[in-house]
């Protein structure tokens, strides 16, 4: 496939629909629950609740409340497909026994990678089975416009520079475990679900029918379709409101469907409009104290944003090494490094901690998860040892992100209360509401956005 010119493609689209759509998800009377595969997927909405524990008192509190929107964060990214389904039914049961007992209803959304890695078909098939939803529709809409993620032509793409290029041809798809072929969504899904879905029998929504047939022409389309699943074309939000408009319209009359989706949908299905990115007053800390960066993610992209940051000069660099770590559990390592941290924050010194870049390769995709959780669980324990709170934490890379919240700070439950920067999410925990967890994705942003966030929260 050839990469093509963003401007050329924008100025070759019809016009975006522009009538009132008079979206209102409050007549579903139902609570939308986004069932995250990692941290991330709250980067595009605001005021919105995010759990880091799915146990049935606190899904019990959001539901009782009416909640209009809500993410359950299953982390099942970083587990094996088993693992992953294993938990995946803990929450959904959770979720039913804390829906029963509210009498609140609920509609689940599978929020997962814009680039396309995570546990498809599996995730969706086991949410299917839990609902007694076998012939549900499967619908993927893997835009993310902060991230420069958009479907044109069935085709997926990712924005570089002024070009989008197909993700099958970006490193994303070249992941060890998660690794794909086809950036074509039907054929995507014919090659995940392994030929039981095929590329010929998916539904498919282009953009000329949303911008002219409007939430009508969707909501007929999906009730005259008996198709397995369908993919939805995006160039714009307002792409995806049209969608979300005719989606509810079609749910209401009896449709069946099962999301997987990227963040830039759940602002549309929950009518979340996009907000402004967050200002220096909002984020900054009056703590004299200096800041930590953690650094998981070992995306390419990743690696560019933390050398930069290194370049710059005025971040103190403590570096994981791996392959020691992987020897020897790493003990001396984690003592040494969080007492290093702690003198360099309690200084004023900002400190960026990362795990070395050159990875043990293994020929198991199981293995390389394995060796995923004892890298996070190692940067855990030095989170953990750091006795000094830092001024603001930026953690990097979505499990990585993850762990450090849920099992380094003990997060339960926090608010989403903006982006950092486009696609960053700004979270505050609700037993510490002054403390800012700031999520940057490892797949976001330009090579410079690292910095450019760490020197907005020196200002």
């Amino acid at each position: 496939m050839m990469k093509l010119l963003f401007n050329d493609i924008i100025k070759s689209m019809p016009t975006e629909y522009s009538f009132d759509l008079g979206m209102d998800p409050a007549c579903l009377e139902n609570t939308i629950v986004v069932l995250d595969d990692d941290p991330t997927g709250c980067q595009t909405v605001h005021n919105v609740p995010v759990l880091f524990s799915w146990e049935p008192d606190i899904l019990y509190e959001l539901l009782l409340a009416e909640t209009h929107l809500f993410f359950i964060l299953t982390n099942t990214r970083s587990l094996s497909e088993t693992e992953a389904v294993n938990r995946l039914g803990k929450v959904l049961y959770n979720l039913d026994k804390a829906s029963q007992k509210s009498g609140r209803a609920y509609t689940l959304v599978s929020r997962s990678d814009s680039t396309l890695r995570g546990h498809y078909p599996a995730e969706l098939d086991t949410i299917s089975s839990y609902l007694h939803h076998e012939k549900a529709m499967h619908c993927l809409i893997p835009a993310f416009f902060q991230g420069g993620r958009y479907t044109i032509n069935d085709v997926h793409y990712a924005k570089e520079s002024e070009f989008l290029v197909p993700v099958s041809e970006t490193p994303f798809s070249k992941d060890t475990v998660f690794g794909y072929a086809h950036a074509d969504l039907k054929l995507y899904i014919e090659e995940k679900t392994q030929g039981r879905i095929k590329a010929k029998d998916v539904l498919s929504f282009s953009l000329d029918e949303l911008r002219e047939g409007g939430p009508e022409f969707v909501k007929r389309k999906l009730l005259n379709s008996e198709a397995p699943a369908c993919i939805v074309n995006a160039l714009s939000q307002k792409d995806l409101d049209v969608f979300s408009a005719g989606v509810w319209e079609a749910i209401l009359s009896g449709k069946k469907i099962l999301f997987r989706t990227a963040a830039s949908f759940i602002n549309s299905l929950g009518c979340i409009p996009v907000k402004e990115i967050l200002n220096t007053q909002n984020l900054n800390s009056e703590s004299s104290r200096g800041g930590l960066i953690v650094v998981g993610s070992h995306v390419p992209k990743t690696t560019r944003q933390l050398d930069r940051l290194v370049q710059d000069g005025g971040i103190n660099p403590l570096e994981l090494d791996v392959q020691l770590l992987l020897r020897d559990k790493g003990i001396d390592q984690v003592v040494a490094i969080a007492s290093r941290a702690a003198q360099l924050i309690r200084n004023g010194r900002h400190v960026v901690l990362y795990t070395s870049r050159k990875l043990y390769q293994p020929k198991e995709k199981d293995e390389l998860i394995d060796i995923g959780k004892i890298i996070s669980e190692t940067l855990v324990q030095i989170v953990k040892s750091i006795d000094a709170e830092p001024s603001f934490f930026i953690a990097k890379g979505g499990i990585t992100s993850h762990d450090i919240a849920e099992k380094g700070l003990g997060i339960r439950k926090a608010m989403v209360l903006g982006q950092a920067l486009p696609g960053i999410p700004v979270l505050s925990d609700e037993e510490r509401p002054d403390m800012k967890y700031i999520i940057f994705p490892g797949n976001v942003g330009d090579d410079e956005d690292l910095l450019i966030l760490v020197k907005k929260l020196m200002q």
